[in-house]
């Protein structure tokens, strides 16, 4: 008789620390919203982020002269096509111009502000260019040098100050 009542009383504590199936299902309801949530959030944040340009490194275009240029001002580890017998350099700019101009050296840099000094790649020319951080890429100012050159409408014309580029 003994044996009987703790199994009656097992069994009347059990119901006690096991729950339910429906505040099973209401807490499963609860976690997914939660996690659902989370995730929306999490996309939102990284979608805002990804639209404004806040380094000096990547890749940008300027689709209307046909020119690229690939940078990385933190550090010189950008290998130069073509020449990879030469050492690593901040960037290069390429594309419909009158050759190829590497970024050899960062005078300075800000948040929104760069000065780069460029040389051509017969090292015939050399200038410095202001670099300025916009929401979609990079505005390119040449300072007091020659004008870069390139081919718009199969003409040879002077490049813009400041040429607009944009992120790829």
């Amino acid at each position: 008789m003994l044996e009987v009542n703790r199994c009656v009383f097992f069994w009347e504590c059990s119901d006690f620390f096991i729950p339910s199936h429906q505040n099973v299902y209401n807490d499963m309801k609860k976690l997914v919203l939660f996690l659902s949530m989370a995730a929306c959030s999490l996309m939102s944040v990284a979608e805002t982020d990804s639209k404004e340009v806040k380094e000096y490194k990547g890749t940008f275009y300027n689709k209307e002269y046909h020119v690229r240029m690939k940078m990385n001002l933190e550090k010189a580890d950008i290998p130069v096509p073509g020449m990879e017998d030469l050492d690593s350099c901040y960037g290069y700019v390429e594309g419909r111009i009158n050759g190829m101009w590497l970024l050899l050296k960062v005078m300075e840099k800000t948040d929104k502000k760069a000065v780069v000094r460029a040389v051509s790649e017969r090292g015939a020319d050399a200038q410095n260019m202001e670099m300025e951080l916009t929401e979609t890429g990079v505005s390119v100012k040449l300072i007091n040098g020659t004008y870069m050159k390139g081919v718009a409408k199969n003409k040879y014309v002077k490049l813009p100050k400041p040429m607009e580029m944009e992120k790829e």
